[in-house]
């Protein structure tokens, strides 16, 4: 009954965001990485397999080998859900993908509000708390932009709850149900925790997280035995290894490289990294137009370790909420998602430091209210409950009247262009619709585009566009294999270069030096409007260039 009573709130409230976004419809961004799976759903659609151009992974060399690679560098299970939406549907990708995203919007609220309201105590403060926790999962760029983030966040909270009705509650094995009961639900809780490895690499730490949490029930509790760990690790395990061999089976390069990981391995590791991954969890966005407002939520917890070291009452309420299954589950789960992003910036910092990417972080966010401002719920005495019910109630307010509205009011005044794809427009402007349009028509096997949106050009086109080769050497080679691989004589060679990199200056060249490197000029007969995006090397030496 209660399931049914979870499942029909987030029903309305997916009725409410879907509302509210046919009337106010606002173009998503889809750039850099959803680019490609976006591409990757489109050309699946079209019988062409999960396939994109072979992505340019910053601060690496990128090498041309092949116009179309099968997508490993990113999970498949977005593209494959946003294929699966778009059939069901019948609407091009992007509108699939808004569905899916509101429709996850709206279990991660429920969802969330759900998790955090089981495991504190009943009330005023304990519904304040959760709502907090809720409002917090979803922000919105998440509503206006679907990615693969609004998936992990609206699946964390139903795999934490499933692994919580595995057990049940405290008294003997199996938490008070049957047996067959508690493996069927373990095996499912180990399959979903193991399936969001396909929306995101870096979620394998939910699985990891609920692995210890079963540890510790064994350990402290003794209330499972190791057949029930066992068959959540296999069904955990099985579709991590289906993944991996998929992409062994179909993609190239080492498994490290199919990761997203890079190509080398190392030690780098540093005291200051646990501290930077404490940071971007606790940073939120209450009042943080303030300096002391994020080192509040940092200095909290530290605050409530010491309350409970000092004070009898504290620490009763402290060892009673520890003491929670719940409480443990989140803990641990948290826990795995720090490990598991230190472990990696750790051991693949010449790739990417993935303990400074705070969206990495975002689907355990609603945690940090359950494990440290749960605790004062417990505290018997009123002064402190009614002091945290005036706290929440301010951050309740927060999200209401400053978090949700504001930004929301500013997306829909920005006004900004729409490209053929149905994105906001983001490069080449204002110029980019009708720099797309002619690159189509320019499309054929002897053109090779290099591109400091390489990625931006192949979901409008679906031309194989390069990103920006590093010299002339670099440039020939691509230009050799190209030829092989297409069976042409010739080949015609345009930069498409955006003025600015947004962003991309730390991997990439200014615009201005590669005019200068490559000696590029603008082709003739390009439309006047695009004509400052269009280059072509000199027609010198063994490069033959040209326009249609």
């Amino acid at each position: 009954m209660r399931c049914a009573v979870w499942i029909a709130a987030a029903a309305v409230v997916v009725v409410a965001f879907a509302t509210l976004s046919r009337r106010a419809p606002i173009a998503p961004v889809i750039i850099a990485d959803n680019a490609y799976l976006f591409l990757a759903a489109d050309r699946l659609y079209e019988g062409l397999g999960l396939t994109t151009p072979p992505p340019r992974a910053p601060t690496e060399a990128w090498d041309w080998q092949r116009d179309w690679a099968f997508l490993t560098q990113w999970p498949m299970g977005y593209p494959l859900v946003l294929y699966a939406a778009r059939g069901l549907l019948g609407v091009p990708t992007v509108r699939a993908a808004e569905a899916v995203n509101l429709l996850c919007c709206g279990v991660a609220l429920v969802g969330w509000f759900a998790w955090v309201k089981r495991a504190v105590p009943a009330g005023l403060a304990g519904l304040l708390l959760a709502a907090v926790a809720a409002g917090c999962s979803v922000s919105v760029a998440m509503f206006v932009n679907p990615s693969t983030d609004t998936i992990l966040v609206a699946g964390l909270p139903l795999v934490l709850l499933m692994a919580n009705a595995a057990i049940g509650e405290p008294g003997r094995e199996g938490g008070g149900v049957s047996c067959r009961h508690t493996m069927l639900l373990l095996t499912l809780t180990g399959l979903v925790a193991g399936g969001l490895f396909w929306i995101r690499y870096a979620s394998v730490f939910v699985p990891l997280g609920v692995f210890g949490y079963l540890l510790v029930e064994r350990r402290l509790r003794h209330r499972l035995g190791l057949r029930h760990i066992s068959v959540f690790a296999l069904a955990a395990a099985v579709p991590i290894a289906a993944l991996l061999i998929v992409n062994r089976t179909f993609g190239v390069g080492s498994s490290q490289a199919q990761l997203n990981l890079g190509q080398t391995v190392g030690f780098d590791f540093a005291p200051g990294l646990i501290g930077e991954a404490w940071w971007k969890f606790t940073e939120f966005g209450f009042y943080n137009h303030h300096g002391f407002s994020h080192w509040t939520f940092a200095l909290w917890p530290l605050a409530v370790v010491a309350a409970a070291l000092c004070i009898r009452p504290a620490r009763r309420a402290l060892r009673s909420f520890s003491s929670s299954p719940a409480v443990c589950l989140s803990a641990l789960v948290a826990a795995a998602l720090l490990v598991v992003l230190i472990g990696a910036t750790t051991f693949f910092s010449a790739k990417f430091d993935y303990a400074a990417l705070g969206r990495y972080y975002q689907p355990v966010k609603p945690l940090y209210f359950l494990l440290f401002v749960g605790p004062v719920l417990l505290i018997p005495r009123r002064v402190m409950r009614g002091g945290a019910c005036v706290a929440l109630l301010v951050a309740c307010s927060w999200l209401v009247q400053q978090e949700w509205p504001r930004p929301y009011r500013r997306w829909l005044a920005a006004n900004y262009r729409e490209t053929p794809y149905g994105r906001r427009a983001m490069y080449f402007e204002p110029n980019s619709t009708a720099l797309y349009n002619w690159l189509e028509t320019q499309k054929a096997d002897d053109l090779l585009v290099c591109s400091n949106f390489h990625d931006d050009i192949a979901l409008e086109t679906w031309i194989p566009a390069c990103p920006t080769p590093r010299n002339a050497v670099e440039l020939e080679a691509w230009i050799e294999r190209a030829k092989r691989a297409r069976g042409v004589a010739d080949m015609r060679v345009l930069f498409v270069l955006d003025p600015e990199n947004h962003g991309r200056s730390y991997f990439l060249p200014p615009p201005g030096q590669l005019v200068e490197a490559f000696d590029l000029v603008h082709p003739p007969n390009v439309p006047l409007a695009i004509a400052p995006y269009v280059y072509e090397p000199r027609p010198l030496g063994p490069l033959r260039i040209g326009s249609r």
